[in-house]
């Protein structure tokens, strides 16, 4: 369930403009389990479970100011402000049956005998406790955490000849449990002509790890090599990733460069094109599963736990983005109360990584610790490429806007080491707007109409169904109707 909430107000204060603001949104998440039982309750066993869930909620309060000086050289913008976040994140138990495991109950016993038929003992299976399919959150999953963070920040802006523009930026912060940060902003733009001009920045950048990132943890169900396991997704600080010598994650540093050329040869058409390059320092990532039965690892904390193997968040490695945006828009007046536009974006983008960094403990283990499958999935959230088209015709109080878009192809590593390739793929949106009066605008519309999927797989997605969720995704069309209100 989502909630948001937002209001301001706006004004002059002398020759300040001035904006304050709050806003607050929330998110909850639920797991209900239905027909399934806990095998170890046995005929006690109810079929549905309420399997706990989490929550994610931010309250922001802003407040800003900004100036204009008409008289410093060709014109200079001053604005600077202050944000005050807090971040709260809690992970529920679900009820008792969903985790619950009632005792060892033996399920089967098989006689053991070697090649020569000597007997070697009895092979005992037990049955499971827990919800099958998806164990409830457990009591000692529980999180209930906080973060506060206070920044401010300063945005310069001056035209020092008509043609050269400069702007600088700058903002810190100071978070309740990641210390400090300032980053920046520079960039300079150069107008040719009326026409064309040339324009770059360079950007700094920091994350704090997320509330769920450094608290989420359960145990779940997954199916592996045709086999049901139960594995465990570890706290960053946990004492099983303690024991591994995993430090406490911290935050994610970047640096982004970009040059680029816009034009506006005409009235009607218009266009951009950039190239960039993001090196994302520390990157936070879900590592690979470890085995429990390599002791040598764990000793017996996942046996313990029950599970047969283990994975957890840790800053990893460094990732390079490079590619090129380009955008061109074409805008024709029809009538005095009708026009048409078309708009055609295409972005070209590589991304590599840089070498695996384990802790001492888990050195020599690199597959691991993130492997060819967690690479896919990391590189397959940079697409290589994406051609959006859209075309927007207006008359009087109706709109139809249309869109497709072309997905490049994707390589996921599955759950045996296969390639899952995702060829290209391209979906069709469509939206009819009216405005009923001048206030409201009821629209209706769909997503992906056509209702277009991914490619099949045929076994061992991480989904567990025929595709996962890349590109577009795998839930087909969606329609949806809308009623804007504006004040």
């Amino acid at each position: 369930m989502d909630q948001s909430f937002a209001a301001g107000i706006r004004g002059d204060v002398g020759k300040w403009k001035v904006d304050f603001s709050n806003s607050y949104g929330k998110n909850t998440f639920n797991y209900y389990v239905d027909k399934t039982l806990n095998a170890s309750l046995e005929a006690a066993s109810p079929t549905k479970f309420d399997a706990g869930g989490f929550g994610q909620s931010q309250n922001s309060t802003n407040l800003s100011f900004s100036r204009y000086y008409d008289k410093v050289l060709s014109g200079f913008s001053l604005a600077l402000g202050s944000e005050y976040r807090i971040d709260h994140y809690t992970l529920a138990a679900g009820e008792e049956a969903s985790w619950q495991n009632s005792g060892p109950k033996i399920f089967s016993v098989d006689s053991a005998f070697d090649d020569n038929g000597g007997f070697t003992g009895l092979d005992t299976t037990y049955r499971p406790g827990g919800a099958q399919g998806f164990p409830g959150f457990r009591p000692d999953n529980m999180v209930n955490a906080y973060r506060s963070n206070l920044g401010a920040y300063i945005d310069l802006e001056l035209d020092i000849t008509r043609a050269l523009t400069a702007a600088a930026a700058a903002r810190f912060e100071k978070y309740s449990d990641f210390g400090n940060a300032l980053t920046g902003k520079f960039a300079l733009r150069y107008a040719i002509n009326e026409k064309y001009a040339l324009r770059a920045s360079y950007n700094t950048g920091f994350r704090a790890p997320s509330l769920a990132q450094i608290n989420f943890n359960s145990v779940y169900t997954n199916v592996v090599g045709g086999k049901v396991q139960d594995q465990y997704l570890a706290k960053n600080n946990s004492p099983v990733t303690r024991a591994l010598g995993i430090p406490n994650l911290k935050q994610e540093r970047s640096q982004s460069f970009s040059v680029g050329f816009t034009a506006k040869p005409s009235t009607n058409l218009a266009f951009t094109i950039d190239a960039y390059r993001v090196i994302v320092y520390d990157r936070i990532v879900l590592t690979g599963i470890f085995e429990a039965n390599d002791t040598t690892v764990w000793g017996n904390a996942l046996n313990d736990i029950g599970v047969v193997g283990a994975q957890f968040f840790t800053n990893a490695l460094t990732t390079r983005s490079q590619g090129i945006d380009a955008i061109a828009t074409y805008t024709k007046p029809l009538s005095a109360s009708s026009r048409i536009q078309a708009s055609l974006g295409v972005n070209l983008n590589q991304m590599t990584l840089d070498s695996i960094k384990t802790s001492e403990k888990l050195s020599g283990m690199q597959d691991i610790y993130f492997g060819a499958r967690e690479k896919s999935f990391l590189l397959a959230s940079a697409s290589p490429s994406k051609i959006n088209l859209t075309l927007d015709y207006r008359v009087n109080k109706f709109s139809v806007n249309l869109r497709f878009v072309r997905f490049g192809k994707v390589t996921l590593v599955d759950w045996i080491g296969t390639d899952d390739v995702y060829k290209a793929r391209t979906t069709t949106d469509l939206a009819l707007s009216y405005n009923v009066t001048k206030s409201a605008e009821l629209t209706l519309g769909g997503s992906n109409i056509l209702n277009v999927y991914p490619t099949k797989q045929d076994i061992e997605t991480e989904s567990g169904g025929r595709w996962d969720s890349v590109q577009m995704g795998f839930n087909g069309a969606m329609w949806f109707a809308r009623l804007r209100w504006k004040f």
